[in-house]
């Protein structure tokens, strides 16, 4: 599908182009149950070599800080998933579209569809815990040939976090 060509190694994914997949998937996302199950707050301290490069260069490193949204996925088969999103807190609405995300999900799916593609450009909501789980999926290709971006459970959060911005943005 195109979505990682080689070279230098390109930015996160947005919502965006997440969003960004095929109508099969768009379907079956549609029929599985959001909740969001609770918001995490993270804050990433400047390192060493931040604080390093900030005196020798004259520039001055911020914190980050993000927001973790977990949430809990039902597919109309019945099965369960859980599914983090790790993204930046934007207050301009207009512009959620262009916000970097990371995501991760529990399933099969994820694991050996979605996760390398994802990887390549730094979008998988990593822990210790899910490296364990991803294993080599991470910098194994998926056998198959034709494979999505996203596995259901993941699209239909995206499509809840889309359609519910604004009030996730102002909590």
């Amino acid at each position: 599908m195109g979505f990682f060509t080689g070279g230098s190694s390109p930015s996160q994914f947005t919502i965006g182009e997440l969003m960004n997949v095929d109508k099969t998937r768009q379907q079956k996302a549609g029929n599985c149950k959001v909740d969001l199950v609770k918001v995490y707050h993270e804050l990433q301290n400047e390192s060493l070599l931040d604080r390093l490069k900030s005196s020798f260069l004259g520039k001055n490193m911020i914190n980050s800080y993000y927001l973790i949204l977990k949430f809990k996925v039902t597919s109309d088969t019945g099965s369960e998933h859980k599914v983090y999103v790790r993204l930046s807190p934007d207050f301009n609405l207009n512009a959620y579209l262009r916000n970097k995300v990371k995501i991760y999900c529990d399933c099969e799916d994820f694991k050996y569809r979605s996760a390398y593609t994802l990887g390549k450009r730094d979008s998988v909501f990593l822990s210790n815990i899910v490296k364990t789980k991803l294993g080599p999926s991470l910098t194994e290709p998926p056998r198959k040939q034709y494979t999505t971006l996203l596995c259901k459970h993941s699209y239909a959060v995206l499509d809840w976090l889309i359609n519910n911005y604004a009030s996730v943005m102002k909590s």
